[in-house]
């Protein structure tokens, strides 16, 4: 599957906790193209509160994205890499950051994303 045709498959479709938010839809390009499940272990959430628990659980986003992929300057992003932008992730396509919010998919400047990590590169398995 394409990038665009994955970003395009998620158009119209409604925000939900834990089956189609921010996380989930960052998450799961990387799932497509690897067939690896990235969180296996902080699955399912329901609510807004129960993602932040499971996050923060985690570590953070950040650091459950460090650990399992290869951190690099958003500068470098190339499609399909995945951003964090005051804590909601994204995926680069194109000018673009692309994310799932509250009314649809959510596009920002690439230029907002501070952090950024490979989609391409991930770190092995502990």
């Amino acid at each position: 599957m394409k990038l665009h045709d994955y970003i395009t498959g998620h158009l119209g479709r409604p925000f939900e906790w834990g089956k189609h938010d921010c996380v989930l839809f960052a998450v799961g390009w990387l799932e497509q193209t690897t067939g690896r499940d990235f969180l296996g272990p902080y699955k399912p959430w329901g609510s807004a509160i129960e993602a932040a628990r499971k996050v923060a659980k985690a570590g953070g986003l950040d650091l459950l994205f460090d650990q399992q992929l290869a951190p690099i300057n958003p500068h470098r992003a190339v499609d399909g890499d995945l951003a964090i932008i005051r804590g909601t992730a994204y995926l680069f396509s194109g000018a673009h950051v692309v994310s799932v919010g509250e009314e649809g998919l959510v596009f920002k400047d690439r230029l907002e994303a501070a952090y950024a990590w490979s989609h391409q590169i991930q770190k092995e398995e502990a």
